[in-house]
């Protein structure tokens, strides 16, 4: 799934209309994972100098790379950060665990070829699964609709429990980059057939 729509989805289902404290926890728990991405291709692309094509065909791959982001996609060390986070009372990273873990059981069926080591430490296994959230080879059309719906109807909820302007304006600038992001990579190509 997208960064945005991870963000999103996880507030829709951890945070509670009584606890609005749990806010920025889930948003970073849901961030996290993808963090290293970034990183990744702001070095890959500004630093480098790579193409897009080269980025996502061979850096991406590389064993150093695969390893930070098998560590930022852990199911077990973000069970283990939630479990000690319950033992200590401690209720807001509870929140961002949990959050992670979340991020990391909707990205486990929607990755085919760039399935994450979800298992790691525990094991290199990777999940390959039939359906990707991004490629049209892999249903990944559909699996973007799904995600696009999901988010929307998501957002529609939160509006209701978001009360400041700053983070209504944030919910609906992140639905602006979630339409765009699809209309770009899914909707523009059909026109240009």
């Amino acid at each position: 799934m997208n960064t945005t729509s991870h963000l999103i989805l996880n507030l829709a289902i951890l945070r509670r209309p009584t606890q609005p404290q749990v806010t920025w926890p889930v948003l970073v728990g849901a961030f996290l994972p993808d963090a290293a991405m970034f990183v990744f291709y702001g070095w890959a692309r500004f630093w480098a100098g790579l193409p897009n094509s080269t980025i996502w065909s061979e850096a991406f791959f590389a064993p150093f790379w695969q390893d930070i982001f098998a560590v930022g996609n852990s199911v077990p060390l973000a069970g283990l950060g939630l479990g000690i986070a319950y033992l200590r009372r401690q209720p807001l990273w509870m929140a961002g665990f949990a959050s992670m873990l979340l991020h990391h059981l909707f990205d486990l069926p929607l990755h085919n070829d760039d399935a994450h080591r979800h298992f790691f430490p525990l094991s290199d296994f990777r999940f390959i699964s039939p359906v990707s959230y991004w490629d049209p080879n892999h249903y990944g059309v559909l699996a973007a609709l799904v995600e696009l719906v999901a988010v929307l109807l998501a957002s529609v909820y939160l509006l209701r429990l978001i009360k400041s302007r700053w983070g209504r304006a944030a919910l609906l600038l992140t639905n602006g980059l979630t339409m765009i992001f699809y209309l770009g990579f899914y909707v523009r190509p059909l026109w240009a057939a």
